[in-house]
């Protein structure tokens, strides 16, 4: 023990370098704590080391920041700090009232280092968010940063509960009663405020220096992403600075001349198509329910098709296809002055730099009518629920065509791709429009109700919508499969196949997700089609809600057949139906409860299933964060035929409408699992090799 003097400016212990040996108590000046990201300043009747570990090197440095004086005293391990305090019972009650305010200091340095990683984190997640869309902007093509997917945000740890914070924050608030009439009590009460501040000031510590080590591990693993994003940046500030109020540097002139001369449709039909948008552009009321605006609309959407067909079978063998080309095929762009100078130069960057997705799944149009023209896939059904095959027996049966045609059609490109382009293309550009009597399938700037660039559907914002369903309702695109090995003893096995949907973006302003189809002819195994406009106006995400929920029911209708409202099958379709038919004699449900289901179905025309999207879009919304909104028997039907994932169940597991359900589901998963763990260990046993589709399936039951 001993008092040792520092100027301002000296170093008392240095970070790393210093061994703890010694624990000090400022009597005179003030000392400034602090690190690379953090700093505090303490005054007389602090203690300096509180935080430190005896026999290690210091965290902190501690320096002088002006004349002080400190006494010091061994420091071997934590029962010398009651010792000191003990040790100086005048000055007790002022050790416990700084250790306090100190406390109180760090936990705010704590919440500030918290958020501040956490800003870290949102602002990098947000611009890769973004990133997709800058880069279109500045034209250049998105590159991938799979290191992102792995960040996660910075958690709070139990380590420094809430209580601990709101504890040494109300020391601080009530300091001034606390060490008039409280400390001054006795030593014992002084010494055990210091050890319980002392305790939370390091685990308040540890966890300072957790977020630091967070953030350089995330500084690590985003620093090329960050990179990117400073040039993209760059970029964009270059180019606004050169913009002087024109379309920039992109010169697209006449783009209609070109589009149609590039189709070769024959000079009628350009020049009528030619008449028919000069027409249009300066109809002032173009949108209007007048029979000219209705016919006019109407024989543009007719010619369009025509070019557009003649410009895709031109484009197949094409390596340079012109750009006015790529923006007509994926934006239905065929006018620069129709769709605006500075529409005119987003769709022009946009198509620069568009980049397919990987995975096969998120498809603009054209990308889809190539796949049909290809053979890789069969056409869609058309408006009357008929498949290609369905559709050529219906027309031989007709007389439209013989056995020798049907059988030549069957995988003619032309016959696929004029069928694909008068059904899912034509139907469905109107569908996703979402005002189907105005709807026009040419770009027009008076659709532009939102910017392009916040509007615009790439692959990898479609992908993170499938992300989003499944870390809610993780088996929403799964189909019951059965595998058998009778070799290995297994004869049937049951086990869900995930299968994500194509996407199809159709070239258009809308407003609307639709599902074409859910399967592919009678094959249950296969990719459902989806539809929505390449640029969405509405909340895309409550859109893709809908589509998905609307995904859930009719795959069911389908998996179940002519069984899918027969309650004593029960599925969800079923039990939903009976839930809607007889909701009035059901005692689970209050007068309020149904008065709002009377009102719910008057709302929807009695439409079953678009209650059930409508509640869908609730429970993934709503009560996935933890906001009721559905009534109690809509929520277990729900939860039993569409589970929340592992993580959210574990989130909700203690609030009490779910807890039941989560504990009848946990039952029923069990029953399922164990079979198959059986199996995996009999397999084993015997030396053989466990099919991945089983071991997949125990990791399926687990989320």
């Amino acid at each position: 023990m001993g008092l040792l003097k520092l100027d301002k400016g000296q170093i008392l212990h240095k970070a790393v370098e210093d061994e703890v040996s010694s624990l000090e108590v400022i009597v005179k000046g003030r000392i400034k704590i602090y690190d690379a990201t953090s700093s505090m300043e303490v005054g007389v009747g602090n203690f300096i080391g509180f935080a430190e570990n005896p026999g290690r090197n210091y965290i902190y440095t501690y320096e002088a920041i002006e004349e002080t004086s400190v006494y010091f005293y061994p420091y071997e391990s934590l029962d010398d700090i009651p010792l000191v305090v003990k040790g100086n019972p005048k000055i007790a009650p002022i050790l416990a009232s700084q250790s306090s305010m100190s406390a109180a200091a760090v936990a705010a340095i704590y919440e500030k280092e918290f958020d501040d990683a956490n800003k870290e984190y949102e602002q990098i997640m947000a611009d890769y968010a973004d990133y997709p869309s800058l880069c279109i902007k500045v034209g250049e093509a998105p590159r991938t940063f799979p290191e992102l997917d792995e960040l996660i945000p910075p958690e709070k740890t139990p380590n420094v509960p809430d209580w601990a914070l709101e504890f040494v924050n109300s020391l601080k608030e009530h300091d001034a009663e606390a060490k008039k009439s409280f400390y001054p009590l006795s030593v014992e009460i002084t010494a055990g405020m210091v050890m319980t501040t002392f305790t939370i000031i390091r685990q308040i510590s540890n966890e300072v220096q957790a977020l630091e080590a967070y953030r350089k591990i995330l500084k690590r693993k985003a620093g090329s992403f960050i990179s990117a994003m400073k040039m993209i940046r760059a970029k964009l500030s270059d180019m606004e600075k050169a913009e002087s109020g024109d379309a920039g540097s992109v010169t697209i002139v006449n783009a209609l001349s070109t589009i149609l001369a590039y189709s070769d449709v024959t000079s009628e039909i350009g020049a009528k198509f030619e008449d028919e948008i000069n027409k249009f552009k300066v109809f002032e009321n173009r949108y209007d329910s007048s029979d000219e605006a209705r016919a006019l609309r109407r024989s543009i959407g007719s010619t369009f098709y025509d070019i557009y067909t003649a410009a895709f079978e031109k484009s197949i063998n094409d390596t340079d296809i012109p750009i006015e080309l790529k923006m007509f095929f994926m934006f239905g762009f065929v006018d620069e002055e129709l769709a605006g100078a500075k529409n005119t130069e987003i769709l022009y960057n946009m198509a620069k730099a568009y980049v397919p997705d990987p995975g096969g799944n998120v498809l603009t149009i054209y990308e889809w009518l190539l796949k049909i023209y290809n053979l890789e896939v069969d056409p869609s059904k058309n408006e009357f629920d008929q498949d290609w095959p369905a559709y050529l027996r219906d027309q031989k049966m007709n007389g439209n065509i013989n056995d020798a045609q049907l059988e030549a059609m069957m995988n003619h490109q032309k016959s696929r791709l004029e069928f694909e382009i008068r059904n899912l293309f034509a139907l469905g550009n109107r569908m996703t429009f979402g005002r189907v009597s105005s709807f026009v399938p040419v770009f027009d700037q008076q659709n532009v109700l939102r910017p392009l660039d916040m509007a615009y559907l790439t692959a990898p914002k479609v992908n993170g919508y499938f992300d989003m369903i499944r870390s809610i309702d993780y088996s929403v695109f799964c189909r019951q499969a059965v595998y058998s090995n009778t070799d290995i003893g297994i004869t049937q096995l049951f086990y869900a196949d995930d299968i994500t949907p194509y996407m199809i973006l159709l070239p258009n302003v809308g407003s609307r997700a639709s599902l074409w189809q859910e399967i592919d002819g009678k094959n249950r195994r296969t990719k459902a089609r989806m539809l929505i406009s390449i640029f969405n106006t509405e909340n895309t995400e409550e859109c893709m809600i809908k589509l998905f929920g609307e995904f859930r029911w009719e795959m069911c209708k389908t998996e179940q057949g002519v069984h899918w409202n027969d309650v004593t099958d029960p599925s969800l379709t079923s039990m939903y139906c009976d839930y809607l038919q007889f909701f009035k004699k059901n005692s689970s449900l209050s007068a309020e409860n149904k008065e709002k289901l009377r009102t719910d179905l008057k709302k929807f025309s009695n439409n079953y299933k678009n209650v059930f999207i409508a509640d869908y879009l609730a429970y993934i919304k709503f009560e996935a964060n933890s906001s009721p909104r559905l009534n109690k028997v809509a929520r277990e039907i729900l939860f039993t035929f569409c589970p929340f994932s592992k993580a959210l169940r574990e989130k909700i597991g203690d609030n009490p409408q779910y807890t039941e359900l989560i504990n009848h589901y946990n039952a029923r998963i069990g029953n399922q699992g164990k079979p198959l763990v059986n199996l995996v260990n009999r397999l084993r046993k015997e030396d053989i090799e466990v099919p991945e589709v089983v071991l997949n399936q125990i990791e399926h039951l687990k989320k």
